[in-house]
């Protein structure tokens, strides 16, 4: 293959034939292209932020342009050691994220092949969840994945096989721009990098998802477990109510959604009183002698140690509802959920300089339905995919980006309306009635165990049903039956309360960006997606950092 083919495509899922590849039912926004020639000035670029959306980014655009653009990436989570750029440790103030993400068909299978290969090595990644519109048969199931696994894989790649400069430190805005033609801002959901350029792309309004005039925030607790049962087992678990997801890799974070008075619980305790810690920073408390500690503040995390919380008996809960008992709870953050309407996404910096809104910076989404990295991938590969089809070694132009900027405009619309109408389900006569009300309703008076049993179990066997045909095998009923047994009668009725997932009324059509990496930059052989592999069966060590060379376990021919 000598060009490339990068378009944008729309994927209309209810309308497609059964069978007929997903590139005959879209619409494409980019022509096919030649491949640049030698000799053209190249594209500089800068890129704040090296997490997994920022570095995604950086290795795609090398994939496809290779010496035809020039890029460099910024993180203050990085330092030097030797000659390598890599990741800052606890010691030095860096807290790794250990979460499970899932990536969706159309995401992962549109990444660099050698990414692919490298980031879905066995036993580094599982197959839970089924398939859908975002994951049709033709690209393969959603793939759960750690992200420190991701960060650090493509952080490897950046320096062995991409030639990314790294630099280690927060990026700083220029007075000027010369030197630079693109500017992508890919530093998390408090950007300061947009805020240090908020007279050009505005503030983000965060009255566009407010209730009565406040912006609505939900609290959520992220209990890390070991995993005691296979990661399909607990899908039907999870989607039977809403009040606990569990998104696991043999084992993972169970997010709990709290209301306003658990959350006023999540307080740590020093030897003078509370302690900024887990409620302000985020910290991640880890058992130490049948209690919770920040070792960074000294702090007990308090419902662990207090005999009247309310909220510990809750978290206990859950984890024992996924199978997990507190000898197997292995750390508690917790984070907070709210979202802003952009105004844009693309801004004109200087006379011959853009900048670009990406991942969290852009859009960052209530986590409730699983889409806030594959959002912000997609962000990326659609940047990257304009700026190799308009790149002609002259200064860009405004109409340059129109197309990219309306599909970043339809993955807001798309995503955020999707994460609203989770975040205030409709009820039986379709008025919203948020998660605080469903929860303390569950938590208010008595209910009959065998009435709310058989309601649970029942919507367990409707997903069950639903989803046969696009997972592996499921247990048998009365294995689920046991599992809803054995909850506590004020859990059990917060459960029914909180409703299944409202997948019809989230579902419909996805939007999609397809890429394809021309052969001479994918630095190997163009190879069809990775075969997707049977659900995790060695338990991963997520404590392991430190990775072979790329450039030892590539082969030869890819050298």
């Amino acid at each position: 293959m000598s060009n490339a083919d990068v378009r944008t495509t729309f994927i209309r899922m209810p309308e497609r034939p059964a069978g007929a590849p997903a590139g005959e039912w879209a619409t494409g926004l980019f022509k096919k292209l030649e491949p640049l020639p030698s000799g053209r000035k190249p594209l500089r670029v800068v890129v704040a932020g090296g997490g997994p959306v920022g570095l995604s980014f950086a290795c795609a655009l090398r994939a496809m342009m290779g010496d035809q653009v020039e890029v460099r990436v910024h993180d203050r989570r990085w330092r030097r050691r030797g000659s390598r750029v890599v990741w800052l440790g606890e010691a030095e103030g860096n807290f790794r994220r250990e979460q499970v993400v899932t990536l969706q068909g159309n995401v992962w299978s549109t990444l660099p092949h050698l990414v692919q290969e490298r980031l879905f090595a066995e036993g580094r990644f599982g197959e839970m969840w089924p398939l859908g519109p975002d994951s049709p048969a033709e690209r393969g199931r959603p793939r759960n994945i750690r992200i420190r696994w991701i960060e650090d894989c493509l952080l490897d790649m950046a320096q062995d096989v991409y030639g990314i400069e790294l630099v280690p430190g927060r990026f700083e805005v220029p007075a000027t721009w010369g030197g630079t033609d693109i500017l992508v801002v890919a530093d998390g959901a408090n950007s300061p990098t947009r805020e240090a350029l908020r007279e050009h792309f505005g503030t983000p309004d965060r009255d566009f998802y407010s209730v009565d005039g406040e912006q609505l925030v939900e609290t959520v607790l992220g209990i890390r477990v070991k995993g005691v049962f296979p990661d399909e087992h607990t899908v039907p678990l999870t989607v039977c109510q809403n009040r606990y997801l569990f998104n696991s890799l043999g084992g993972g974070f169970i997010n709990m959604r709290l209301t306003a008075e658990e959350a006023s619980e999540v307080v740590a305790i020093g030897e003078d009183g509370p302690v900024e810690c887990i409620a302000k920073f985020r910290c991640t408390v880890l058992p130490r002698g049948g209690r919770f500690v920040c070792d960074r503040h000294r702090a007990i995390f308090k419902p662990s140690v207090d005999r009247l919380s309310f909220l510990w008996p809750r978290v206990l809960e859950g984890a024992r509802f996924f199978g997990a008992g507190p000898q197997d709870v292995l750390g508690i953050t917790v984070f907070r959920l709210g979202m802003t309407q952009n105004a844009r996404f693309t801004a004109q910096l200087g006379p011959e300089a853009f900048g670009f809104l990406v991942g969290d910076a852009a859009n960052s989404l209530h986590f409730w339905p699983g889409r806030g990295l594959n959002t912000g991938v997609k962000s990326a590969l659609s940047l990257a995919g304009t700026l190799r089809s308009r790149w002609r070694g002259r200064p860009f132009r405004a109409a340059d980006f129109s197309g990219h900027e309306g599909l970043m405009q339809q993955l807001q619309y798309r995503e955020k309306s999707r994460a609203w109408t989770t975040m205030l389900m409709p009820d039986e006569d379709g008025v919203p009635r948020g998660i605080e009300a469903r929860l303390r309703d569950g938590l208010r008076g008595s209910g009959d165990r065998a009435a709310l049993t058989a309601v649970l179990w029942e919507r367990v066997r409707a997903v069950k049903a639903r989803l046969a045909g696009r997972m592996g095998a499921l247990p048998p009923d009365e294995w689920y039956l046991r599992r809803i047994a054995g909850l506590h009668l004020k859990t059990l009725r917060q459960l029914v309360e909180t409703g299944p997932w409202i997948t019809r009324e989230i579902g419909g059509d996805e939007v999609a960006v397809e890429v394809d990496f021309p052969e001479s930059y994918t630095l190997g052989p163009a190879s069809s997606p990775v075969p997707a592999l049977p659900p995790l069966v060695p338990r991963v060590d997520s404590e392991q950092t430190v990775l072979r060379s790329v450039r030892d376990v590539l082969p030869v021919a890819n050298r």
